[in-house]
């Protein structure tokens, strides 16, 4: 059986310059785990504009505790890795051009790698094109095709070593991309490219430290708490202010605005009374408001009258 993983990636970077950090891509906070890296060929065709670049990488990695013995003794592999860089400065009419146009050389890095050892166990492979974006000449399409396959013992073991090889596949990929990026953004920065381009093995270019997942994770958690404690104390805050903004009223407004209420509560007490005189209602004794209204002043009421 075999599994095979795909994933794209664009970087904010032009080509030229992520063919340079490709190539200069370790010794890299984001890649401990590389203990040695050898160009054991390079050769450059004229003809095709083609640099080719053949790299011996010992690499250092952790095998699952369920593996056999014979495997956990080995904490080390082999990577070899092969790689095209098809150049693409001059068109088809022989003038310069800036950018891959269409039917003339592109401007494209393939790289292929694999390891050379423990073969037997797990073997990956990985292709990898990047190319200049054909819309934006300041940005760089990566596309990355990745293989595992194992022939180790019987079917269900190889199974579960091969699965156990992808899983890790996303976080090789992730941090292969962070790197890049860093030196990337070394390269294009003009206070570092100078420091980073005359820096190698024995004068290492002083690079930040760079946090852990597990650290990462528990920053991830405390800004999350933080966000939600800011949130809650800024809710509690404003319903505090409020409450001090009623209590902390003036002396001048508060009788103000009582003197008011209670002159409107006057005007409506001489409005309902205006209105039971004259047609009876809203009154709080109806009858006595109609007998008021028919009865004249100083006059007998209207029973008398009847008599």
């Amino acid at each position: 059986m075999v599994l095979t993983s795909e994933t794209g990636h664009t970087f904010p970077v032009p080509f030229p310059y992520l063919v340079l950090a490709h190539n200069q891509r370790y010794p890299s906070p984001y890649g401990r785990h590389i203990l040695s890296s050898d160009v054991i060929s390079r050769s450059f065709d004229p003809r095709t504009d083609v640099l080719r670049t053949t790299r011996l990488i010992l690499k250092r990695g952790k095998v699952p505790r369920w593996a056999p013995r014979v495997i956990q003794r080995i904490d080390t592999t082999w990577v070899l890795e092969e790689t095209e860089i098809e150049v693409g400065l001059e068109a088809p009419d022989g003038t310069l051009e800036d950018g891959g146009l269409a039917g003339g050389p592109r401007r494209e890095l393939r790289t292929r790698s694999r390891n050379i050892d423990r073969t037997e166990f797990m073997e990956v492979f990985e292709w990898q094109v990047f190319r200049q974006r054909g819309d934006d000449s300041l940005a760089t399409d990566v596309h990355t095709y990745s293989r595992v396959t194992s022939e180790f013992g019987f079917w269900p073991l190889s199974q579960r070593i091969e699965a156990y090889g992808l899983s890790k596949l996303p976080k090789s990929i992730e941090g292969a991309r962070l790197g890049l990026q860093l030196v990337a953004d070394l390269l294009l920065r003009p206070s570092t490219s100078t420091t980073f381009l005359s820096s190698g093995p024995l004068n290492p270019f002083p690079f930040e430290p760079v946090p852990s997942q597990f650290s990462l994770a528990v920053r991830a958690r405390l800004d999350e708490a933080r966000s939600a404690w800011t949130a809650a104390d800024h809710a509690q805050y404003a319903a505090e202010q409020a409450r001090a903004a009623e209590l902390a009223e003036p002396r001048g407004l508060r009788v103000w605005r009582e003197r008011w209420r209670a002159a409107v509560a006057r005007g409506r007490q001489r409005f309902r009374q205006r209105v039971c005189a004259v047609t009876g209602l809203l009154c709080d004794e109806p009858a006595q408001g109609v007998a008021s209204v028919a009865a004249p002043p100083g006059g007998p009421p209207p029973s008398a009258a009847a008599e």
